[in-house]
């Protein structure tokens, strides 16, 4: 006799049966959208090339294409005979080809003349202390011929020997000074410190400090008196650089942000060469090199301009001595304990640090997660949470967007996290904002579907930015997953984009550009991808703008925002994640129109943004090969 039929695996039969069939009538109806898009496009180009041939054989075509061809060929006399086709492409830059762009980059002659004229109706006065301690004499000639070779004549030079042992340094001192009005000697019977020297120079308005194994385009200080003279309320003023091997080749360019006040706190990023208001220096008093000194500036003026131009050259590479990271560990340390921080300093890498703050109190963070169906991605990322964070106190709510699978459905019904429906057509803002106002948690973390958490660490590392109460917004370093960058900030260019991810497909691990990949800093933007916020300022700023930016840019509109509402955005380094964004589309195709307001709603800040250098632009790279 055969047995009942258990009614349990009858229904599972069911289930699965209904799903399939499903699945076969949503494929049905993809082919008949295909099918008919097909016929479409065949019509549109039959009529096409009926419209062309009429064309072609109407008597206003033949009579045009006989009075035009004799102008064709007169074109391509004079371009050589060439056709367009054979014209040269213009080579790709690369970091590789860097030596050759930075030459026509360059002030030329012509330049530096027209600079010399200009000089004249300017009067910034310019300090510079050059420190000797047994200095190679071709680095030390090197150095102080880029002054003497400079386009702005107003400046002054302090050449500072703290007891050097090579008695020739001391002779070819002397020499210079008697060459040049403009050049001092000062022996000193052993190590001073370089604010001494640069009290001396009360008649220079502004001081830099100069190392002896760099050297000063002939224009960077024409360059830097001219932006003082533009704007006479600044402090502080510094610009790009670069280094030079043995063969005279330049390499390595740093394209700096504008002022980043948490990039001063990965390492002095600022860099070889800045000019600081005297006043301020002297109100400082005592400082141990060149990074104290800027970290305890800057704790007294915000009036920084940075000069997106390489204007200083190095022979060093960009590693640090351990004397020097001990002494550079030792100013962060009393600049956390001066503007009250708690948290600890670590080296990071070749030349910066890593200042881990304490998380004071371990507020409530929701994340929220958009989706639709592509259950492998949401499975992937929500069981990666769940692995891999070590932050207390967090709660996954899932917001789908008219999710049709069966296997969907099921998942939803035997995970433990928090399930929000937002119906109908996909709208990006509309549905974080409605996830948003479903949670009490006082901090919200966007995250995307197809994301996948890599360090324990990711969510305190956000975490101990986001209770500051002057960050808005927190972002995180998004890798694709051969390990190159996807995401690292966003910077708005006026050309490209009008926003676009900055370094991406650089290794991952890669300390190109001063190794601004590795730090935390501060950026116009960061992506909702995987980005931290709190409510408070959510709220504040009306959130996603749901209405005219639906699918792309919201997230930098967003931040924008923020921004102009007084908040700073900070990306850091610590909190990865492996983003499986196709690595050849990039942000992807974003409505025009939604481009264009973003345009039309920042003209000013996409116009000249402080914190985007776009030196940096034409360096970007292409996906790597599969």
């Amino acid at each position: 006799m055969a047995s009942e039929p258990d009614p349990a695996e009858v229904q599972r039969r069911l289930a699965t049966r209904m799903a399939e069939l499903e699945a076969a009538h949503k494929r049905i109806l993809e082919l008949m959208d295909k099918e008919i898009a097909l016929r479409e496009y065949k019509r549109k180009l039959a009529a096409a090339r009926e419209e062309r041939d009429a064309l072609r054989g109407s008597l206003e075509y033949r009579l045009g294409h006989k009075l035009i061809s004799p102008f064709r060929k007169l074109s391509r006399a004079l371009a050589g005979g060439r056709k367009k086709k054979d014209q040269p492409v213009e080579p790709e830059v690369t970091l590789d080809t860097y030596h050759e762009w930075f030459l026509k980059e360059r002030a030329s002659d012509a330049d530096l003349a027209a600079m010399r004229t200009a000089s004249a109706e300017m009067r910034v006065a310019i300090g510079i202390v050059l420190p000797v301690r047994d200095t190679p004499l071709p680095l030390l000639d090197k150095a102080v011929s880029s002054i003497q070779a400079q386009s702005y004549p107003h400046w002054e030079l302090l050449l500072v020997d703290s007891k050097s042992e090579d008695s020739h340094a001391a002779a070819r001192l002397r020499e210079f000074a008697a060459s040049d009005s403009r050049i001092r000697a000062k022996f000193l019977d052993g190590p001073d410190l370089a604010s001494n020297a640069a009290l001396e120079m009360d008649s220079r308005e502004f001081v830099g400090f100069l190392d002896g194994d760099g050297w000063l385009e002939p224009d960077a200080l024409f360059r830097m008196a001219q932006l003082l003279h533009e704007h006479p309320a600044t402090d502080i003023v510094y610009s790009d650089e670069d280094e030079i091997d043995g063969a005279g080749r330049f390499h390595d360019p740093f394209f700096k942000p504008g002022w980043s006040p948490d990039a001063l706190l990965s390492g002095n990023y600022i860099g070889q060469f800045t000019l600081l208001r005297r006043g301020l220096v002297a109100e400082l008093g005592d400082f141990e090199g060149a990074y104290d000194l800027l970290l305890r500036a800057t704790e007294r003026t915000e009036k920084i301009l940075h000069l997106p131009r390489v204007l200083h050259h190095s022979l060093r590479a960009a590693r640090l001595e351990p004397a020097a990271i001990e002494r550079g560990s030792r100013a962060l340390r009393e600049a956390l304990a001066r503007r009250k921080i708690q948290g600890e300093v670590m080296p990071a890498g070749r030349w910066g640090y890593r200042v881990r703050r304490a998380i004071l109190d371990h507020k409530k963070i929701a994340i929220i997660i958009p989706t639709r169906d592509r259950l492998e991605l949401l499975r992937r990322c929500v069981e990666s949470i769940c692995a891999r964070t070590d932050y207390p106190d967090y709660e996954i709510v899932i917001a789908y967007n008219d999710s049709r699978e069966v296997a969907t459905s099921e998942y939803y019904e035997t995970i433990p996290h928090r399930i929000v429906r937002y119906p109908g057509p996909f709208n990006y803002s509309a549905i974080n904002n409605y996830a948003v106002r479903e949670t009490d948690a006082p901090w919200i973390l966007f995250l995307n579907n197809d994301t996948e958490v890599i360090d324990r660490e990711w969510l305190s590392s956000m975490a101990e930015h986001i209770q500051r109460p002057e960050v808005g917004a927190v972002g995180a370093k998004l890798l694709y997953p051969h390990g190159t960058i996807q995401h690292a900030g966003v910077i708005l260019t006026p050309k490209v984009g009008p926003a676009t991810h900055v370094h991406v497909h650089a290794p991952g691990d890669s300390w190109e550009n001063g190794g601004q990949i590795q730090w935390v800093g501060n950026y116009s933007a960061v992506t909702a991808g995987c980005m931290l916020t709190r409510r408070d300022v959510f709220e504040q700023v009306g959130g996603f703008d749901e209405c005219q930016l639906p699918v792309a840019f919201n997230d930098v509109d967003y931040c924008l925002k923020l921004r102009a509402a007084g908040f700073r955005i900070v990306y850091t380094p610590y909190a990865r994640l492996y983003h499986y964004e196709s690595a050849s589309r990039g942000r992807g195709k974003s409505n025009p129109a939604e481009k264009r307001l973003l345009r039309e709603r920042w003209p000013d800040v996409l116009a000249h943004d402080p914190l985007t250098n776009l030196s940096l632009v034409p360096f970007t790279r292409k996906p790597p090969a599969a």
